[in-house]
């Protein structure tokens, strides 16, 4: 059950839209997916077709009472992630989640607790990048410390990218540099996202031909390789 966690050290990139359609495209690929908002705001599931007053079950909710949209378990996990047993049951060594499946954890920006509790549990994080000043800062934010370049289980994806813009090349120019390997892709630019959560649709119905989730169905297939066991790499074989 690889777990990937979703978090940007920086409020605005895209984190969320970022880990609803890659869990989204990895069910579209044949693999189990589950999407954990473990978030405060609760935006998650607006990338799901749900309006903002729309609830999801909790975490622990028994599996009968799960919410499956677009090939994705649906959870709902701030209660239940920042519950004392949930700390208590990662210090033991216990990963709280059951099945197979890959589950994607979108993670609040300044929520680093967290998310210090969950990464030594990860097979990857994932972190979004806005291809603006603001977002190039932040970089120095992810690990405090240490250099992107060291991170391990971590890559980087460049989110909201506009081509036309000068400063937006510049900065695509630079993380590639800086991140070599780790910059694993960008999603471009695209206004159909906005669209499509603000008529409370899915993207895929919305706007079939969309950049931005052709984008992100070719980040899934890379990270679904990168995560994958070694047993199911040997049976890909």
């Amino acid at each position: 059950m690889p777990l990937i966690l979703c978090h940007s050290p920086k409020g605005g990139a895209g984190t969320s839209f970022v880990a609803a359609h890659l869990a989204m495209a990895l069910a579209e690929a044949g693999h189990g997916a589950t999407a954990i908002d473990m978030t405060r705001q609760d935006s998650l599931k607006l990338y799901f077709g749900l309006k903002p007053i729309s609830e999801i079950p909790d975490l622990e909710a028994p599996e009968n009472q799960g919410l499956t949209i677009g090939g994705v378990s649906l959870r709902q996990g701030w209660r239940a992630t920042h519950a004392p047993a949930f700390a208590n049951a990662l210090d033991n060594g216990e990963l709280p989640f059951s099945g197979g499946t890959f589950v994607v954890a979108d993670i609040a920006s300044d929520d680093t607790v967290l998310r210090d509790q969950l990464l030594p549990h990860a097979s990857l994080m994932v972190v979004p990048v806005s291809p603006t000043a603001l977002g190039l800062a932040a970089l120095t934010q992810v690990i405090p410390g240490t250099p992107l370049i060291d991170l391990d289980y971590t890559a980087f994806i460049i989110n909201r990218l506009d081509e036309t813009r000068r400063f937006a090349r510049n900065a695509h120019s630079f993380l590639r540099e800086l991140l070599g390997g780790k910059l694993i892709g960008s999603i471009h630019e695209d206004e159909s996202v906005n669209e499509a959560a603000a008529m409370a649709k899915l993207l895929p119905a919305h706007a079939p031909a969309s950049g931005a989730l052709a984008d992100i169905r070719t980040l899934a297939k890379t990270i679904a390789q990168v995560c994958a066991p070694p047993q199911a790499e040997e049976d890909a074989a």
